[in-house]
């Protein structure tokens, strides 16, 4: 099937709809940053795939009600991070560089974020096909993926405090970002 939009556009249009928040930072300030990223975020990432593989098997073993619950916190705080992580105009500048077929059909784009001061750091997106479009179901940070940390910190939680827990200490992070956002 063919995509309207593929990979490498689909890293490129959230990288300007994070710099386009940032440079309007000042005016939206971080409930006006998150207005404008939330649309961007769902049309971006693949969040119920996101939800599902965090918290690998014991995905299984939830109630509808409480993967809803998982799933609408996770992209609370995936919005709420963007937002109080990009919040200062002109402090990074993105470029995304090419795109590689994986064997499994998914496909791996390069970028770079790029701090005002310190060095460029490598962010590897991997996206799969979604309908018409490619969505991010995992981004690598200095090829650390976000998706296996999370999955980490999850899976201990569940096993140690059960899923209450791990819901509470995800809302409780975000509540510290947002404390954190100006």
């Amino acid at each position: 099937m063919a995509h309207a939009v593929g990979p490498a556009e689909t890293v490129t249009a959230f990288h300007a709809s994070l710099s386009e928040a940032m440079a309007e930072s000042l005016k939206l300030h971080c409930a006006g940053r998150m207005q404008k990223l939330q649309a961007v975020v769902d049309r971006t990432f693949d969040l119920p795939f996101l939800s599902e593989r965090a918290l690998r098997r014991h995905w299984k073993t939830l109630e509808p009600a409480q993967r809803e619950a998982f799933s609408a916190a996770l992209r609370v705080s995936v919005i709420t991070t963007y937002a109080t992580e990009f919040a200062t105009p002109g402090s990074v500048s993105f470029a995304t560089d090419a795109a590689e077929t994986l064997p499994n059909g998914d496909a791996l784009v390069h970028s770079t974020l790029t701090p005002r001061e310190g060095s460029a750091i490598s962010l590897d997106y991997v996206l799969r096909p979604r309908g018409e479009r490619w969505q991010v179901v995992n981004v690598l940070a200095e090829g650390v993926s976000d998706l296996a940390l999370r999955a980490s910190q999850y899976d201990g939680l569940m096993k140690t405090q059960g899923f209450d827990a791990l819901l509470a200490r995800l809302e409780a992070q975000t509540q510290q970002l947002r404390a954190r956002c100006k």
